[in-house]
């Protein structure tokens, strides 16, 4: 098995394709379903000398339960000039879609590209929605362009290497990825493997001219009023004839009309089958959320109730240290008026008040004892 080669760049990268039939400008821009978006798939190895070129458009098609792509494979052999215009004009149906700036790849092809589908697609390819037969009737068309024309986003890619991969398309240094077109197809769909459908092999049995009426074209034809008048070579009973078979193919468009309505319902189905799946895991993430949501107001109440009880310790503390800084205070007062010899003011008053009463007590007792002296004598 060779080893894969180094790619000078290599991306997958919503794009619009731009195409002229019959003198008028046709596009390929919305997909089905439209949120989506057609996408250009390219890589390019200068040293390998391979590259890939690649379209994607995504479609529902019968065969396939969800969407898939129809692939448009550019044969890089087959391109036979490649140019680059890094400020286009931008068309205004281009700059809606990409929304941002853009390049434009103008290639020049020797034959037309090849339209792939899924192999579990059914044939001839047949949509399910009215949609996807607007994007069958724009690949039809693209099918036989030879000059494309390809906007996609320019920071997708860089200008010197898109420069380089021109330049060795214009010297057919190239060659695909995949030379064998059997190996090349089994690789596409994630392995699922790929079938070429053709204009005639593919469309063929939708109509019995050579080029079919487009979708849009079907719809805008008038009704039939179920009136006829009969010409002079028609007889009552070929006009019956004609009838029954107008009978038939209605019952054959009913029930191809009843198969795409079931395809409809069976997609809706499944649609509303997922939708209520998502609805019951989002149901159940909702309840363990708010378990966890409770869980967490009760630790926070009890994450308050702890902060305010260490709240009320840390004041009572500081109260208690301030009483403490007071009493060390007056302590170191007292301390310095003792190592200075001298009292404070509450000792000197103690002091004058005992000698107060010792000199009252003193002169008392005296006057007494000379009264007493006296009263004898």
């Amino acid at each position: 098995m060779s080893a894969t080669p180094s790619f000078d760049f290599n991306f997958k990268t919503p794009a619009c394709i731009e195409w002229t039939l019959d003198n008028a400008t046709e596009y390929l821009i919305d997909p089905d379903p439209q949120r989506d978006s057609v996408k250009l798939e390219a890589c390019f190895s200068s040293q390998s000398s391979v590259a890939s070129f690649q379209l994607h458009c995504p479609i529902r098609v019968k065969g396939i339960e969800s969407y898939s792509c129809i692939t448009s494979l550019i044969n890089i052999r087959s391109i036979v000039t490649l140019k680059f215009d890094e400020n286009p004009e931008i068309p205004d149906i281009v700059r809606k879609k990409l929304n941002c700036k853009a390049v434009c790849l103008h290639l020049d092809l020797c034959q037309p590209l090849d339209l792939i589908a899924p192999t579990a697609a059914t044939e001839p390819i047949q949509p399910r929605k009215r949609p996807s037969g607007q994007v069958i009737d724009a690949l039809r068309s693209l099918a036989t362009a030879t000059a494309i024309n390809i906007y996609i986003s320019a920071r997708e890619i860089s200008l010197p290497r898109l420069a380089a991969f021109c330049e060795a398309i214009s010297q057919s240094r190239l060659h695909p990825i995949h030379t064998d077109t059997s190996t090349g197809l089994a690789s596409l769909y994630g392995g699922g493997g790929g079938k070429i459908i053709t204009l005639s092999e593919a469309f063929a049995s939708t109509s019995r001219s050579e080029n079919p009426p487009s979708y849009d074209q079907l719809e805008s034809l008038p009704p039939k009023t179920g009136i006829s008048l009969l010409s002079t070579d028609q007889s009552p009973s070929s006009v019956a004839t004609s009838s029954r078979r107008n009978e038939k193919k209605r019952r054959r468009l009913d029930d191809s009309s009843t198969s795409s309505e079931a395809d409809d319902y069976h997609s809706m189905w499944i649609l509303m089958t997922n939708m209520r799946k998502e609805m019951l895991k989002l149901t159940k993430r909702v309840e363990r959320l708010e378990r966890e949501n409770k869980d967490l107001n009760d630790e926070l109440d009890d994450l308050r109730a702890s902060c305010e009880k260490a709240t009320d310790a840390a004041d009572a503390d500081e109260a208690a240290l301030l009483e403490v800084h007071e009493d060390i205070h007056d302590l170191r007062v007292q301390v310095d008026f003792l190592a200075q010899g001298r009292l404070n003011s509450d000792a000197e008053e103690h002091i004058i008040e005992t000698v107060k009463e010792s000199v009252l007590t003193h002169i008392l007792e005296s006057a007494y004892n000379a009264k007493i002296v006296i009263e004898k004598g």
